[in-house]
């Protein structure tokens, strides 16, 4: 491949010609490669576009990842805030037309209605206007990662299905992505007047005040969790659509992925699973988990963070599993294995 063939493929943000370039290269070509783009990506005398489409290169190639979850992190300039108003204002704009709007089946078979679409647009606009320079992934807009540094992940309302038909269990989710990693979220359920949001390093909280998950001990001999039957799991109908689950707790069934998540956070739920999951439905509370001190994972082949350049999320769904402990996910791994195929 000529030279100049090769680093216009390698600068393309094109993740199949990044990709392709890529593998016609030998060991000592690569080498040199990443040490210029790496380079690149620091310096601040490129000009913008430069470093972005050396930055796209290193995410779709996989051979750079920034350390965007450790503590301390520079999150771009009043997101935290920022996010948290712009949740609750579209949540509670939403109020307005709960349960009295028709909803229309998209090919998927899920319902999407005129509300998740002005949510949408008022999300992504508010967005943009705050930070031009950051991309937007959503259910209703842009399904494909461009691998931006930063990219806010969107569900205008997660739980239309509740939402269309007047049940209370529905939010507005807004997720905040460094190099495809997750760093903040923010998930506001207006109906029950619960906020909840994360940062990286920073604890996750509900109406401002912190929270954790539930504490759950442990048999002295077998490291088994000790789970009690009077303790709740949140599950989707799906979960449930493949028999009785195998779990000593009782079952509870919210209709979103993303107040499932949240009650695992807060402890009121020891775990959760959902199955057929989108990205914009756990990119908010990932963090939330996390630093909320559980657990949480899908089934995919590889791990669903960092996303990848060019990957259209719209066409990748999973069932996603989360825990308030180590031991009690390894638990349910076995206990729940054949909803997690």
């Amino acid at each position: 491949m000529e030279l100049d063939q090769l680093w216009e493929d390698i600068f393309s943000e094109d993740a199949e010609r990044v990709r392709s370039a890529w593998a016609g290269l030998n060991a000592q070509e690569r080498a040199s490669v990443r040490d210029l783009l790496e380079v690149i990506t620091g310096d601040e005398q490129r000009i913008e576009a430069q470093r972005v489409a050396a930055r796209f290169a290193l995410v779709a190639l996989e051979i750079h990842r920034p350390v965007s979850n450790e503590p301390g992190i520079a999150l771009p300039a009043g997101a935290l805030d920022f996010a948290r108003a712009l949740a609750h204002d579209i949540a509670h704009r939403l109020k307005a037309t709960f349960g009295h709007i028709t909803a229309a089946v998209k090919r998927d078979g899920t319902l999407v209605t005129q509300s998740d679409i002005e949510s949408d647009r008022r999300l992504s606009d508010a967005i943009l206007a705050r930070y031009p320079s950051h991309g937007i992934l959503s259910e209703e807009r842009d399904k494909i990662f461009r691998g931006q540094e930063w990219c806010w992940v969107i569900d205008p309302i997660d739980g239309t299905t509740n939402f269309t038909w007047g049940f209370p269990a529905w939010g507005v989710l807004l997720g905040l992505l460094h190099f495809g990693q997750p760093v903040l979220g923010v998930a506001d359920f207006p109906m029950t007047d619960e906020q909840y949001y994360a940062v990286r390093g920073s604890g996750a909280w509900l109406n401002d005040a912190p929270i954790r998950v539930a504490t759950i001990a442990q048999d002295e001999k077998t490291g088994e969790p000790l789970v009690q039957k009077t303790q709740l799991f949140a599950c989707c109908t799906r979960t449930l659509q493949r028999g009785q689950l195998d779990i000593p707790m009782k079952i509870r069934i919210a209709g979103t992925t993303g107040y499932d998540l949240a009650l695992v956070a807060k402890g009121a739920c020891l775990g959760s699973i959902d199955m057929t999951s989108h990205v914009w439905d756990v990119a908010a509370l990932w963090p939330l988990i996390e630093e909320a001190g559980g657990c949480i994972r899908t089934n995919l082949s590889r791990e669903l963070f960092p996303l990848l350049p060019g990957q259209d999320y719209g066409a990748l769904d999973f069932s996603v599993l989360s825990a308030c402990s180590p031991s009690l996910m390894a638990y349910l791994e076995r206990r729940l294995g054949d909803r997690l195929i």
